[in-house]
C-alpha cells in the first residue's frame, strides 16, 4: 500500500529547478551542483545481503520495482528509485558480505557512482542520508559492519544515518536490537572520535506482512515513521551534503593536478639528467609553463591574464632559478650524499618543478573556491613565502629516500622521491596570504 501523499510531501520545500545553463558562469562546479534547486534528497541504502533493502524500497514505492527475493543476493548493481510523490530518492546498493575483495568492490562502486555525480552535476548521484539496514532477526551489528558504513560513504562527512532494523517481527527483539545498536554505535564512536557515525535514529520496520500461520500475519509497520523521520532530517542533510560536494570536487581537481605535476616533474628530471649544450632553463621553462597552465585550466581559471600573472610569478621566483640554486646548494651539503652532477641536476629539476606545481595548485584552488581575492594579494611575496616553506620538505624527502636506499639516488629513486612528495600532506592552505591594505 502506498503511503499517504501528505506524509510524503510534507516538510520539504525547495525552489523550482534551474537549468544548468542559467547558472552564473563564475560559479564553481560544486556551487552549480548545490544551486541546481533539486527539491529531493538522496538516501543511500546500505546493509548486509538479504537484509531486505529491496523489499523496503518496494514497500515505500507501493509497487514492485526493486528485485527482491530470498536466499540469494538480489541487487547486482547500484540502482536509483524515485516516485513523483516522494520528496527523496532511494539508492539501492549491493549487499555487504564478509570478505575483503567483495567489500572493496562495493566501496569502490559507491565512490565511483557519487564522484561521477559531482563531475557530471547529476543530482541523482549525490548522497544526503543513509539508511543502514540490519536484519532484525539476525541481531548482528559489529564494528566491522559499522566501519563499512563509514568507509562506503567516506566522501560524505557527517552524513545523517538512520539504522533501520528490517524484519522486526518480535516486540522483545525490537527492544534488544535498539539497545544493541545504541551500544555498538557508542563504542564505535568512542574508538573513532575523529570519524564518528552521525546516527540520528534507530527504527524498527516490517516492510510487508509476515505470515506466521494460515490464520495470522504480522502486519507491515514502521514505514510511516521512517519516511517522516527522513523528511524531518532533510534540511540538515542538504546542508551537510553541500560541504561534502565541495570536498569531492576539490579532491577530483587535486587528483588531476597531481597527475599533471607528476608527469611534468618526471620529464623535468630527465631533462636535468641529460647533458645538453643549451641551459636547462631553456627547456624546463616551457615544460613548467605548460604544466602550470594545465593546472590553471583544471581549476577553471578562464581569465588568461590572471593565469599568466600567477604562472609568471611562480616561474620567476622559483622554477629553475632562485629555488633551484638554493636547493642545489642544500642537497650538496647533506652528509653522506655523494651524487654525480647529472643525478643531482635531475633531482633538482624534478623536485623544483614539482614544488612549482604544488604551490600553483594551492593558489589556483584558493582562487577557485573564492578563499582569496585575486586583486588583493601580493603575489610575489606570497609565492616566495610558499617556496621557502616547501623547500625543506624536499630536502627531508631526499634524505629519507637516499637513506632508505643505502645512500643511492638514481633515476628509480628520483621517481620514488617525486611520488613521495606528492603523497605528503598538501601544502599549507592557511591564511598567510599577504594582503594589501585598502
Amino acid at each position: 500500500m502506498k503511503l499517504p501523499v501528505e506524509i510524503r510531501m510534507s516538510g520539504l520545500r525547495r525552489p523550482a529547478l534551474k537549468k544548468v545553463s542559467e547558472l552564473k558562469k563564475t560559479k564553481t562546479k560544486y556551487e552549480q551542483i548545490i544551486d541546481l534547486g533539486d527539491e529531493r534528497i538522496n538516501v543511500l541504502l546500505l546493509g548486509t545481503s538479504g537484509c531486505g533493502k529491496s523489499t523496503l524500497i518496494n514497500a515505500i514505492l507501493g509497487e514492485e520495482r526493486a528485485d527482491a527475493g530470498t536466499g540469494n543476493v538480489r541487487t547486482r548493481e547500484i540502482a536509483v528509485y524515485q516516485d513523483d510523490a516522494l520528496p527523496f530518492r532511494m539508492i539501492d546498493t549491493i549487499g555487504y558480505e564478509y570478505g575483503f575483495l567483495k567489500q572493496n568492490r562495493i566501496k569502490s562502486d559507491i565512490q565511483k557512482f557519487v564522484r561521477s555525480g559531482v563531475k557530471s552535476r547529476d543530482a541523482e548521484r549525490l548522497i544526503h542520508m543513509i539508511w543502514f539496514c540490519v536484519d532484525g532477526t539476525v541481531r548482528r551489528l559489529d564494528n566491522a559492519i559499522l566501519e563499512y558504513v563509514r568507509i562506503a560513504a567516506r566522501d560524505w562527512k557527517d552524513v545523517p544515518v538512520i539504522i533501520v532494523f528490517t524484519k522486526s517481527y518480535s516486540e522483545q527483539e525490537v527492544l534488544e536490537n535498539i539497545r544493541t545498536a545504541e551500544n555498538a554505535v557508542w563504542l564505535y564512536n568512542e574508538k573513532h572520535p575523529r570519524n564518528p557515525l552521525n546516527v540520528k535514529d534507530i527504527l524498527p520496520v516490517v516492510a510487508k506482512p509476515y505470515p506466521v500461520s494460515e490464520e495470522f500475519s504480522i502486519p507491515a509497520r514502521g514505514l510511516d515513521t521512517l519516511v517522516q523521520r527522513t523528511i524531518e532530517l532533510a534540511p540538515e542533510a542538504k546542508q551537510l551534503a553541500a560541504s561534502s560536494i565541495r570536498s569531492i570536487d576539490l579532491k577530483m581537481k587535486r587528483k588531476m593536478s597531481n597527475s599533471i605535476i607528476l608527469g611534468s616533474a618526471a620529464a623535468a628530471a630527465v631533462v636535468g639528467a641529460v647533458p645538453i649544450p643549451t641551459p636547462d632553463a631553456a627547456v624546463l621553462v616551457p615544460l613548467q609553463t605548460a604544466m602550470l597552465m594545465g593546472i590553471a585550466k583544471n581549476y577553471g581559471l578562464q581569465d588568461q591574464s590572471k593565469a599568466n600573472m600567477v604562472v609568471n610569478k611562480v616561474l620567476e621566483v622559483g622554477a629553475t632559478t632562485v629555488a633551484g640554486r638554493s636547493l642545489l646548494n642544500t642537497l650538496k651539503g647533506i652528509p653522506g650524499l655523494n651524487l654525480a652532477a647529472s643525478v643531482l641536476n635531475a633531482a633538482v629539476a624534478g623536485t623544483v618543478t614539482l614544488a612549482a606545481g604544488e604551490i600553483s595548485t594551492v593558489l589556483f584552488e584558493r582562487i577557485y573556491t573564492g578563499d582569496i581575492d585575486f586583486n588583493s594579494v601580493d603575489w610575489e611575496t606570497e609565492v616566495a613565502l610558499r617556496y621557502r616553506k616547501y623547500l625543506p620538505k624536499i630536502t627531508a624527502a631526499v634524505k629519507a629516500v637516499s637513506e632508505a636506499n643505502g645512500g643511492k639516488l638514481g633515476p628509480a629513486q628520483i621517481r620514488q622521491l617525486l611520488a613521495a612528495l606528492l603523497k605528503q600532506e598538501e601544502p599549507d592552505r592557511g591564511t598567510d596570504l599577504e594582503q594589501k591594505q585598502d
